[in-house]
């Protein structure tokens, strides 16, 4: 009987004591900088940047704000606003290190998905918005930082790259691009809600999953998708196949983070 109870102490502690999972601290254009902003001792504090709110994870000794901060951001200081669980409220500044993203230069056969027509850019401009209140979405759950990679393959393109598709520049790479055959299952990196499946016209079809308080993450040109909206999925969890629709070059996951609504870059959250 002491021996069952003390194993299940052994268990309880080391199931209290596993480290949280953060992504890489960078705080680049299109990076993540992990600020701390209350001790944990007080109460959960509230903070935005840019007048939106932030995903905040409680530390050993500091409440951390996980910030995503945008490709479009110049580098210098920034700053968050803080409100604490008394209602004072305070600022705090942060730095944005220089950073140089490569170009890549791509040739797309389906010239309408280069230069859309009127009828296919109408739908662009819906499906704009769709995907604007997607990235911005903001659940009250904790974040879900403990991310694995989704499929297996070669990295094809790296978050951030500036774009040239058929001579003609276009917005930076806004996720990692995985080459992988069709068919090839696709993960979710980590526990969430599923919050959109369908089919866009740049995306093709794609899987939107919320993981908490703003982190939001996208799975593209899929050739079959294996979830439904609200639905729960565990991490490791099938949630799609690889494919190749949508605007593509050939077989790939594109994978898109989004943290406060700013795209991140994926690879700071996987080891």
């Amino acid at each position: 009987m002491l021996k069952k109870y003390l194993f299940a102490l052994l268990i309880l502690y080391l199931s209290s004591s596993v480290a949280i999972a953060f992504p890489r601290n960078d705080s680049k254009p299109g990076g993540v900088a992990i600020i701390p902003v209350a001790p944990a001792s007080t109460g959960k504090p509230y903070v935005s940047y840019h007048a939106r709110p932030v995903a905040l994870v409680k530390g050993k000794r500091n409440w951390l704000a996980i910030i995503g901060i945008s490709l479009k951001t110049r580098p210098g200081t920034e700053q968050i606003k803080i409100r604490t669980a008394t209602g004072k409220v305070h600022y705090k500044k942060f730095k944005v290190r220089a950073y140089h993203y490569r170009t890549q230069r791509l040739s797309i056969k389906n010239k309408n998905k280069v230069n859309p027509n009127k009828k296919s850019q109408r739908r662009i401009e819906r499906e704009f918005f769709i995907k604007q209140k997607l990235r911005k979405t903001f659940s009250p759950n904790p974040p879900r930082l403990n991310f694995i990679r989704p499929t297996t393959g070669r990295d094809s393109g790296r978050f951030g790259l500036k774009r040239i598709l058929n001579g003609q520049k276009r917005n930076p790479h806004s996720g990692m691009d995985i080459a992988a055959p069709r068919g090839r299952s696709v993960k979710a990196p980590a526990a969430g809600r599923v919050i959109f499946t369908g089919n866009l016209f740049f995306t093709g079809n794609v899987i939107y999953l919320d993981h908490g308080n703003g982190l939001i993450s996208l799975y593209a040109h899929l050739s079959k998708i294996n979830v439904r909206k609200n639905q729960w999925v565990r991490q490791g969890q099938i949630i799609g196949k690889v494919g190749k629709t949508g605007r593509v070059t050939g077989a790939h996951l594109h994978w898109s983070v989004y943290l406060n609504g700013n795209a991140v870059d994926p690879a700071l959250f996987i080891k």
